[in-house]
């Protein structure tokens, strides 16, 4: 560092065509200056303040070589990548941010270029920007973490290991109350994917309570407007002269920025906290989650979480008695598979419709036997069954459990988040 700091010195020192006996007057020697630029003296405090007044430059500026304008310039470049990211962008502010000594910001663009990865779905490049992340950041309190562990965490969740994954998550949570550092920001991404985690594991009850930890540190209102707004504000600032201000600014952009990327996550959440509180007898809340989880999959285009959504939604609408709404809903989702062929029926029965109900079970079973689960295609075939006993046709109802039985242990295994 010292040699850096000297480095810079003399150079600012003869750009501005002065002797280190000029440098160092009246408080300092020029034997002092000299053993400096050499690097053979670390400056004092005192004296960086007094070569930084005389060579027209802040402090900070002198010991790092970072001015706070071009500090603030390259986080609000940042925070723009962060609102549009593009890989380009990100590997050259990777260069930029190594080159200031920026290691947390450098983590910030290995942590952006680690959920691109993950958005084209290599997880091997993910991982290691996510590890990368993780290392620049191995010094900084537990909050500043907290964001590569999450990253870490998901690649081993979508690799097929979400037990490890939950091991990582569950220290890190442990790390910040261990610190007495509960940061909203850092206990929201990693209850968002322990959350995941759990409902991959089939462990509904914690799913439901990590999800709950996370939708309560949720901000009112859309958090890519707020961040928007912040970024607009800090450029202002910063146009203005008044980087502190702008700083704030753009802390408050980071913020709001990242709670937007979380959304897809967060609309998980929503759909798994809908799904307990619809089993707790909580149909009003479950509505309303489940509403906020079918719009975030529509806006994010992810066609089978909003299939889920659809079904479990229709599901709380029949619980309360708005059937036709119900219907409609999963109507207009055509492809929504065999749990929603399932509601059908349920929803013809409640007509009294027994063919048509029939006719939905059939569907739902012939979905079932081509994918599973072995618990959903048996429940549906005893569904058909009592449905074929109250049409009285007891003969058919044996045989359907019959070659039913064999359909059932064919099937090769349960997938926890199907029917």
């Amino acid at each position: 560092m010292s040699e850096d700091v000297g480095r810079r010195i003399h150079r600012l020192r003869t750009a501005r065509e002065l002797t280190q006996r000029e440098l160092a007057a009246p408080r300092y020697t020029a034997a002092y200056v000299s053993s400096v630029e050499a690097g053979r003296r670390v400056p004092s405090t005192d004296a960086l303040a007094h070569f930084a007044e005389r060579l027209g430059v802040s402090a900070e500026e002198l010991a790092t070589g970072s001015s706070p304008d071009r500090r603030v310039r390259l986080g609000l470049e940042l925070a723009l990548a962060e609102a549009a990211p593009a890989e380009a962008v990100f590997r050259r502010l990777v260069n930029e941010t190594a080159a200031a000594g920026d290691e947390l910001r450098q983590a910030r663009c290995h942590l952006g270029l680690g959920h691109l990865a993950l958005g084209r779905a290599d997880l091997a490049a993910a991982g290691r920007a996510f590890a990368e992340a993780g290392r620049l950041s191995a010094g900084a309190p537990a909050h500043l973490r907290a964001a590569p562990v999450a990253g870490q965490a998901e690649c081993l969740r979508r690799q097929g290991d979400p037990r490890y994954a939950v091991f990582l998550l569950t220290r890190a949570l442990d790390e910040l109350a261990g610190a007495g550092l509960p940061d909203p920001e850092a206990l929201l991404g990693l209850h968002t994917r322990l959350a995941l985690c759990h409902r991959d594991l089939d462990d509904e009850d914690a799913a439901a309570n990590a999800a709950s930890a996370a939708l309560a540190l949720v901000g009112p209102g859309d958090p890519g407007s707020v961040a928007d707004l912040h970024l607009a504000v800090a450029r202002t600032l910063l146009e203005h002269g008044d980087t502190r201000a702008a700083e704030g600014a753009l802390l408050q952009a980071g913020l709001a920025r990242r709670q937007a990327a979380l959304a897809v996550e967060l609309a998980h959440c929503r759909l798994i906290r809908g799904r307990a509180r619809h089993a707790a007898g909580d149909r009003d809340g479950a509505v309303r989650d489940l509403t906020a989880a079918h719009a975030g999959f529509a806006a994010a285009g992810l066609t089978g979480p909003l299939a889920d959504a659809t079904v479990a939604l229709a599901a709380v609408l029949r619980g309360l008695g708005r059937r036709t709404e119900a219907r409609n809903l999963i109507v207009d989702r055509p492809a929504a598979g065999p749990a929603a062929d399932r509601l059908l029926a349920a929803l013809a029965a409640d007509d009294g419709d027994v063919r048509a109900a029939e006719r939905h079970l059939r569907d739902a079973a012939d979905g079932y036997r081509r994918s599973g689960p072995r618990r959903s295609l048996a429940a549906v075939l005893l569904d058909l069954a009592d449905n074929l006993e109250a049409q009285h046709r007891p003969a058919e109802a044996v045989a359907l459990l019959r070659d039913g039985l064999a359909d059932v242990e064919r099937l090769s295994g349960d997938s926890p988040r199907s029917g």
